[in-house]
């Protein structure tokens, strides 16, 4: 996971890039599934960055929590679904 800054909650515009290392080039369908501190899951609809990254650009309220974030891609190929290595992501309160 590539992340080029420290986040904070409520974040805009935060890039989140989770490398694959498989191609992944003919998926029908790419997303990060997050579990947040609070066990609570979503899933944001990536876009595919080269061959092998599955890339989201953070918007508003996405960053809803401080603590520790759990992060794994989520693809979609014409031969299955499939879901990448799990990846953990700190999250801080403001002024943190």
């Amino acid at each position: 996971m590539a992340i080029r800054e420290k986040i904070y909650v409520g974040n805009i515009g935060t890039v989140i890039d989770l490398d694959t290392e498989v191609d992944i080039s003919t998926a029908t369908s790419v997303k990060i599934a997050a579990l947040k501190p609070d066990e609570t899951e979503v899933e944001w609809t990536g876009t595919i960055e080269g061959t092998t990254v599955v890339r989201y650009t953070t918007i508003a309220d996405d960053l809803d929590q401080e603590g520790v974030w759990r992060l794994q891609a989520l693809v979609t190929t014409p031969s299955g679904t499939w879901l990448g290595n799990t990846v953990t992501m700190a999250v801080y309160p403001e002024f943190g």
